[in-house]
């Protein structure tokens, strides 16, 4: 149902005669002895059916091959306690050991995360992490949205078929956590934290993100201590302010320009007017 498992994915049986490699342990944290792989926990692996070969999850998968595994095709598991291959299912038939705590037959989610809460969504059609109760989801937009987030949340029609725009991964496929500024552009929480290290404005429309006082305050400071060339005194320039989103007319400057309706810096330049019509 994602983009992104449509994208480029061969057909199931297009490589399905491949040889399979050979079978291994894989680990979560192999200090600990914990199966599973860098993003789930389980102590089984999956045979991808269109390749033939035994991975932990879809994106350990995905991330080492040229085409998508389609998840819901998944018939086959292989515990790795006692190596038995079996049908796909939360026990195995030969030790009698779960393969993890949750499982979703869907799906062919299996995760063992003691503290990971995950819940299958009927309407999205897919496994989402967190609580149940933490979400409900949203017709309109058909995505899960925080229940906490309901009063600002802002509908429109397939939001999450797109990417997040910092890392280009698709939203509707993420396991990551997503969240909407007040702009409404859709991005990773964590993307967004990493971005916001060294910018202030998102990446689509160039809004500010958080609270810019502070940021403000320090230019204005700035440009009050900054004399232009004598060549530059009384020049104008219109500009267009990417938070009010108006269009003002304020001192040309080398490295900032302020907003006159509602004194952002977060401003773009737009064109430079002749000194004599800004004189009139």
């Amino acid at each position: 149902m994602s983009g992104r498992a449509n994208t480029g994915a061969k057909s199931i049986g297009e490589c399905s005669d491949a040889p399979q490699v050979e079978f291994n342990k894989s680990y979560h944290d192999e200090k600990r002895e914990i199966l599973g792989c860098a993003h789930y926990q389980l102590k089984a692996k999956l045979l991808a059916p269109c390749c033939n070969q035994w991975v932990t999850c879809r994106f350990c998968h995905d991330e080492s091959r040229q085409h998508a595994m389609d998840r819901f095709a998944v018939t086959r598991m292989r515990c790795m306690l006692c190596s038995k291959e079996q049908p796909v299912g939360q026990r195995c038939s030969g030790c009698h050991e779960d393969m993890g705590r949750y499982y979703c037959q869907i799906c062919r989610l299996i995760d063992d995360g003691p503290d990971k809460h995950i819940f299958h969504c009927e309407q999205c059609g897919i496994c989402l992490s967190g609580r149940r109760s933490d979400y409900y989801h949203c017709s309109v937009c058909d995505a899960c949205v925080a229940v906490d987030a309901r009063e600002r949340h802002s509908c429109k029609e397939k939001r999450l078929q797109c990417t997040c725009p910092i890392c280009d991964e698709w939203l509707s496929d993420s396991v990551l956590s997503i969240v909407q500024p007040e702009c409404q552009h859709l991005m990773h929480e964590s993307c967004l934290s990493k971005h916001m290290e060294h910018s202030y404005k998102c990446p689509v429309c160039s809004a500010s993100l958080c609270d810019t006082r502070a940021i403000f305050d320090s230019i204005e400071c700035y440009m009050r201590f900054s004399v232009m060339p004598l060549e530059y005194q009384g020049q104008m320039s219109l500009v267009f302010c990417n938070d009010c989103h108006q269009r003002s007319v304020t001192k040309f400057h080398f490295l900032y320009h302020k907003c006159q309706a509602c004194c952002s810096y977060n401003t773009a330049m737009l064109s430079t007017l002749p000194k004599h019509a800004s004189e009139q």
